[in-house]
């Protein structure tokens, strides 16, 4: 049985409830919207509500727990959205979600209902909530590794006092989507050594096992991948003396049933730098410390193919590819001033061994170049925690990059729009013809410098510019956009954000 599956299931541990009054639930956990957007309260509660603000102003801005007969349990939690101005988008409703459920947990409550009610101002209200809640209840790997979780027994979903078809399809949705996004967490976030390269590939076996609409092919043999993927090996060399460390190539396959109904290919290239001490260009004064999530990309790539694989959209065919490696430091680092020979034949001078991403994709994504050109109706993605600079620009959001193909289409404006639905911000920047010419060798036989290390500004989208050039992508009509996931993917304490798996599959319409 896949890790994942101890989790969610539907009629099993999770629940959709039409009685608020079932005595099957020690807790209810309600959304407080504010009076402004209208929202209908379930009966009852909201002439409780009333009472409730006269006790206690406080209930509009903190959650807070009541004593109340009118709800199973007797226990009522009021988790408020706040103030909800133009500026806000359906993450407050994600916020209050999660925050409510908590505090039932925190109060002693094992199987809470959670009323989820449909908000015209946010069209996806409802399926974002209990993403909220299921994504708080998440448990690491590592620690359901060595205990069972046992945070909850059930959770009940309560939309209105009768069943809809609708609901019923969200909340399965949901619970499919989360599995997607558990994987996605599982790999980004666990240590280096539970999810080393081999590791990853031992657990992404075991998460795609039985799964007739997906083939997963592993590429482990290190001459194979010094003759294939020459950047990935260069940056994987210190490495490759720990049989657990060194590199390996993971292709997994999704494919729908019936093949002549497919109408795009999604191919998505993520970096799985299992552990980023920055090379030769070794990281100091503590910055090596969370560098395990340098795998959040690869991570994401897993967590959509996961996706698909349980709700088979029939119009997608996907081909995902984890480039897996450790950026360590040793007798046998590669290191500044290095020219290396990309698949490609492009020969690219290593500039910042800190700078290894983009060497870690690049062969990939030039070979996933070549394969999309007969793909029917392709578009390449490369998602990555890449630079410090997309965090600094843009803080926790994703920054989308398109070349000029993908931005024909208005293909990350769409994205935008598609995370701001489901919860997780895009921030479309534009590459520019400097952030290709930038990358472009200094010295006599250079073709690219990896990184030019007297750039000042725009060094997310010189990356995308590098990306672009070595990938082949510059003057093929391809479509390509580049997803930098550094700002965005989560870091401790916090869990892995498992971004931006629920954009792409929004957009992509892998859930409807």
């Amino acid at each position: 049985m896949a890790v994942e599956e101890v989790f969610y299931k539907l009629y099993n541990n999770i629940l959709i409830e039409t009685n608020l009054q079932n005595t099957n639930y020690d807790a209810v956990v309600l959304i407080a919207y504010p009076e402004d957007l209208n929202v209908q309260l379930p009966r009852h509660i909201g002439s409780f509500l009333e009472k409730a603000a006269k006790v206690d102003k406080h209930i509009t801005k903190a959650v807070t727990v009541w004593n109340c007969d009118y709800v199973s349990g007797g226990r009522l939690v009021i988790s408020p959205t706040g103030k909800v101005t133009p500026y806000h988008d359906v993450s407050v409703v994600k916020q209050a979600a999660q925050k409510g459920v908590l505090r039932a947990l925190e109060a002693g409550a094992k199987s809470p209902l959670v009323v989820v009610q449909s908000v015209v101002h946010f069209p996806d209200a409802q399926l974002v909530a209990v993403l909220g809640v299921l994504e708080a209840l998440y448990t690491p790997l590592q620690m359901r590794e060595r205990v069972a979780p046992k945070n909850f027994t059930k959770i009940g979903f309560h939309a209105e006092e009768t069943l809809d078809e609708k609901f019923e399809r969200i909340v399965r949705n949901a619970i499919a989507l989360e599995r997607a996004r558990i994987i996605t967490r599982d790999i980004g976030g666990s240590d280096p050594e539970r999810m080393a390269p081999g590791k990853i590939v031992e657990y992404i076996n075991n998460s795609f096992s039985g799964e007739n609409n997906i083939t997963v092919k592993v590429v482990d043999d290190e001459n194979v991948i010094a003759e294939q993927y020459p950047l990935l090996a260069a940056v994987n060399r210190a490495a490759t003396r720990v049989d657990r460390h060194k590199a390996r190539v993971v292709e997994i396959e999704y494919k729908p049933s019936d093949l002549s109904r497919v109408i795009e290919t999604l191919i998505l290239v993520g970096k799985g730098v299992t552990y980023d001490t920055g090379g030769a260009d070794i990281k100091i004064q503590g910055k090596m410390a969370g560098m395990a999530r340098d795998k959040c990309g690869a991570a994401a790539v897993a967590g959509f193919l996961k996706a698909c694989s349980i709700l088979k959209p029939p119009h997608l065919k996907v081909i995902g590819v984890l480039c897996l490696c450790r950026n360590s430091v040793g007798s046998d680092s590669y290191v500044a001033d290095e020219l290396l020979v990309s698949s490609s034949g492009k020969t690219v001078r290593v500039t910042n061994t800190d700078a290894e991403g983009r060497l870690a994709m690049a062969d990939a994504l030039f070979k996933m170049s070549e394969t999309a050109g007969k793909e029917l109706n392709p578009h390449i993605y490369t998602i990555a925690t890449l630079t410090g600079h997309a965090r600094a620009c843009y803080g926790n959001y994703v920054a989308a990059m398109d070349n000029h193909s993908a931005r024909a289409t208005n293909h990350s404006n769409k994205l935008q729009l598609s995370g701001s639905r489901v919860s997780e911000g895009v921030e479309v920047s534009v590459v520019r013809h400097e952030d290709l010419a930038i990358n472009e060798g200094k010295c006599k036989g250079d073709d690219l410098v990896q990184y030019d290390t007297g750039a000042k500004a725009r060094n997310h989208q010189l990356a995308a510019g590098f990306l672009i050039k070595v990938g082949g992508l510059e003057e093929k009509n391809l479509k390509y956009t580049h997803l930098d996931i550094a700002g965005a993917a989560g870091e401790a304490p916090s869990e892995p954000s498992a971004v931006p798996v629920l954009s792409l599959c929004h957009l992509h319409k892998v859930f409807m």
